[in-house]
């Protein structure tokens, strides 16, 4: 089965529209290779003036929101446009989608809850475009604070002035909204990969549980056309679970450095928040409150993900126990066994095992930050 029979009516591909635009396109794809070139260039440049002149204490003020944010963009960056990462994502749709299965081979009732699930989808991937490039346009100098919380802006306007000036403040000021659509384009890839792993997982569940009848155990034992069913059955969805399995693999592969640096990011990014006191205005209490949003938004959304593939996945361990394996002859009870030898382990997003990624993960954040912010205030109410 080709790419093209596999995506025809997929409710998921409005998520690839962005990172196609970005990265496939060919205009777009030499604009975000600039974009990511000048961001390099902005960071080495930082690093040199911020050595030359023993300026690190900088980076112990508002100022680490920047140091906390390059990390993000250069995830995002690298996962979505270095080739070893674009050839990962090709692997996939080449090596793996042609070998799953139809999202309308389990016919429309089915396929109708996938199409819930992608319009779920969808709403709250707007909902991030449009409060991310709110973030990013509230950022920018209209209310003429930027240099005291943009470390290359405070940078540029302490060493240029005119033309030079105005030339790296629109190219500086236009990298935010390229940066931001590309963390956001890289979220979408990731979630446009593991929703339809769910989606399979779905489908196996299903089929499966499709077993839990049979025929009366005298009859189905010497019914030969039963049992060769239900052998043609198992067969397929070991086969497909196979594919899962390397599926599965691959995607782990892709997340293993970018979830280091969100998490790095993300830690700079609220300390920069909690550490350093703010002057409380409005325009600065909607900045936090929009990146704070759009954190939640992103770390909610993997774990929920991470969390629905394990618990589907353990669902098909359970559909394969609960089939009517005891009017299956010999054979067909020893490919079931092979199947839940094979299903035993639930599927994980996992970076290289050192972070899986599911509700407890959010719980571990949530007990983390809390903790943080506590000692943060006991500290500052006895000095």
């Amino acid at each position: 089965m080709t790419i093209t029979e596999i995506l025809e009516g997929d409710p998921l591909l409005v998520l690839t529209y962005l990172p196609r635009a970005l990265s496939v396109n060919k205009i777009g794809q030499k604009i975000s290779y600039f974009y990511y070139s000048f961001l390099i260039l902005i960071v080495l440049g930082d690093v040199v003036v911020v050595t030359r002149n023993n300026q690190w204490n900088l980076l112990l003020s508002q100022y680490l929101a920047f140091a906390g944010g390059a990390p993000l963009a250069f995830a995002s960056y690298i996962t979505m446009y270095h080739r070893s990462y674009v050839e990962m994502y090709w692997d996939i749709y080449h090596e793996l989608f042609p070998f799953l299965w139809p999202l309308q081979s389990l016919g429309n009732k089915q396929f109708k809850k996938f199409q819930t699930l992608a319009k779920l989808t969808t709403l709250a991937a707007k909902t991030v475009i449009v409060v991310a490039l709110i973030t990013v346009t509230i950022s920018l100098p209209w209310f003429g604070d930027d240099y005291d919380i943009l470390l290359p802006v405070k940078i540029a306007m302490d060493n240029f002035d005119g033309w030079l000036l105005k030339t790296f403040l629109i190219l500086f000021y236009s990298t935010l909204y390229h940066g931001t659509l590309t963390v956001v384009a890289n979220v979408f890839c990731q979630t446009y990969l593991v929703l339809h792993l769910f989606n399979q997982l779905c489908m196996l569940k299903v089929r499966l549980s499709n077993l839990g009848k049979g025929p009366d155990l005298p009859q189905a034992i010497r019914d030969k056309a039963y049992q060769d069913f239900v052998k043609t059955e198992l067969i397929s969805c070991i086969k497909l679970h196979q594919v899962l399995l390397r599926y599965a693999e691959k995607v782990n592969e892709l997340i293993y450095y970018p979830i280091f640096y969100y998490t790095f990011g993300g830690i700079s990014l609220g300390l920069s928040i909690i550490l350093v006191p703010f002057q409380k205005t409005y325009i600065m209490l909607a900045r936090i409150g929009t990146i704070a949003f759009i954190a939640l938004c992103m770390t909610m959304l993997f774990c929920v993900l991470g969390q629905l593939l394990e618990d589907e996945s353990e669902k098909v361990f359970i559909s394969g126990c609960n089939t009517a394996w005891y009017s299956w002859n010999t054979n067909n009870r020893k490919l079931l066994c092979l199947f839940l030898f094979k299903t035993r382990e639930n599927l994980v997003l996992s970076s290289s095992g050192l972070i899986t990624i599911n509700y407890q993960l959010l719980i571990a954040l949530y007990r983390t930050i809390y903790s943080a912010v506590t000692f943060l205030i006991n500290v500052s109410e006895n000095l």
